[in-house]
């Protein structure tokens, strides 16, 4: 394997062997034969970094699979800045040499000039995963040294911007030393950690990879329960972003997240209140999430909402409303007798298409359910 690439399924393969697969017609991944609804191939950096590392050290010669990037640089960028190019490469390699220097504060300075480079370009992450910056970094989450695990983390999230580093971190086991961070960090900490997961989520096929952690969903809840407000923020993005997939959903409904978002739907601060009602909008599409919802006492919260939550409050109140009454008439029932069918009516003239749509299939059940009720 010289060039490593990632498929969507998040499998690596060597890009000329997965592109002859490919060229051959097939549609669905070797390992996991599952169906490719996209065939994008995104470079492997830090596994290809590995690879050559490796070489190096054992002699092996393997002709890279880009132009030497000298020549290659000053064709693209011109000679100017395929030499800066070059500059930078130096420095950065020569500050991922001292994040594993014997003095604290050579680390600290050292992986707080990366986090800096990060932000800056595109460019200059693509160089920092490159030169195996990712297996520099991620031993630094744990390091006992505050600061140095801070810098690291901030550098995990900026290299997180671009989506082929999304799939590269995690396939380079960036999750594990977030979630450690995600569980035993200080606030602040956690807090960042819980950005990042938002970010790597981004990406379909981390989703799965993700949640699939144990210990994942029940910090992020946990960091819900603890947080402050914008620890509770980042907590429900993680959150919405993960859920997005079927199987997370029952991961959050089993470490017991409902409850926690129902208590803040009478929190009465519209972000948290919009951001609750996201995650339960995804989670009431489960058969275990609209269990777990009308366990609760949330009915009369979900149509307060419905009359006088914010525009987007009442778009995903609605949409619970819809998901539970649809899966059951004694629910429809009681969310008539609570008086939702006035204001859905209302909301058929003021809401958002969305919210107009789950409306309106919200007044004909109701309008069943009046014609059920009255027969019996």
């Amino acid at each position: 394997m010289r060039d490593p690439v990632i498929l969507a399924t998040g499998q690596t393969y060597d890009r000329v062997s997965i592109q002859r697969w490919l060229d051959a017609g097939h549609r669905t991944c070797p390992k996991t034969k599952q169906v490719l609804y996209d065939i994008k191939l995104i470079p492997n950096y830090a596994l290809r970094s590995l690879i050559y590392q490796w070489a190096s050290a054992n002699g092996v010669d393997l002709k890279r699979p880009t132009e030497n990037c000298t020549s290659a640089d000053s064709r693209k960028y011109g000679t100017a800045e395929g030499e800066g190019l070059t500059h930078l490469k130096v420095l950065i390699e020569d500050l991922l040499k001292r994040l594993s220097s014997n003095i604290v504060q050579t680390r600290r300075d050292a992986i707080k000039r990366i986090s800096q480079l990060a932000n800056e370009s595109r460019e200059k992450r693509t160089v920092i995963v490159e030169t195996g910056g990712i297996a520099c970094i991620l031993p630094l989450i744990s390091c006992g040294d505050p600061q140095i695990e801070e810098a690291g983390l901030q550098s995990l999230l900026e290299l997180s911007l671009d989506d082929e580093n999304k799939v590269g971190l995690v396939a380079e086991g960036a999750v594990d030393a977030i979630v450690q961070a995600l569980c035993t960090g200080c606030m602040d900490t956690r807090i960042k950690a819980a950005t990042i997961i938002t970010s790597l989520a981004l990406v379909d096929v981390n989703k799965a990879t993700i949640g699939s952690q144990s210990d994942v969903i029940p910090a992020l809840v946990k960091l819900l329960a603890e947080g402050s407000v914008r620890g509770k923020k980042e907590s429900m993005n993680a959150l919405c972003a993960l859920c997005m997939f079927h199987g997370n959903k029952l991961r959050a409904v089993l470490a017991a997240v409902v409850p926690l978002l129902l208590a803040l739907l009478i929190d009465g601060r519209n972000e948290l209140v919009e951001l609750a009602l996201t995650v339960l909008d995804f989670l009431s599409t489960s058969v275990e999430g609209r269990i777990a919802i009308t366990r609760e006492p949330a009915l009369p919260t979900l149509v307060g909402l419905l009359r006088s939550g914010t525009s987007r409050s009442k778009e995903h109140a609605a949409a619970v409303l819809w998901s539970l009454c649809s899966s059951s008439k004694k629910y429809t029932l009681q969310a008539f007798n609570a008086g939702a069918l006035e204001t859905c009516s209302l909301l058929m003239q003021t809401g958002t298409a969305r919210a107009k749509r789950k409306a309106g299939f919200l007044l004909k059940a109701f309008q069943e359910c009046g014609r059920w009720s009255a027969a019996t």
